[in-house]
């Protein structure tokens, strides 16, 4: 996403790091997992800034807003199905 280059270089390392903690730890049934939040999150510091701003919904085209109920049960299903290491939430949108 334009303006947010910055933040490549450290989330390649993180999911390097990430994906050998993973291998690590899995032998002794340790679950590493991230979850990648692409969005504003409802509720939070950030949508209440955003909604200050006079952005009603904390959402743009480019940026959705997410309820933290749902990342919630994103994580629950992560660590109880334990079938991946990463997941983007929402999906990215195809261009």
């Amino acid at each position: 996403m334009p303006r947010l280059s910055g933040l490549a270089p450290l989330g390649a390392a993180a999911r390097n790091y990430l994906h050998s903690l993973h291998g690590e730890l899995a032998e002794a049934g340790i679950y590493a997992g991230t979850l990648s939040v692409g969005a504003t999150i409802d509720r939070s510091e950030m949508s209440a800034l955003i909604a200050k701003a006079g952005t009603s919904t904390g959402s743009t085209a480019e940026f959705p807003l997410v309820d933290p109920d749902d990342l919630a049960e994103q994580y629950w299903d992560m660590y109880t199905k334990r079938d991946r290491i990463e997941q983007l939430y929402p999906q990215p949108r195809s261009v």
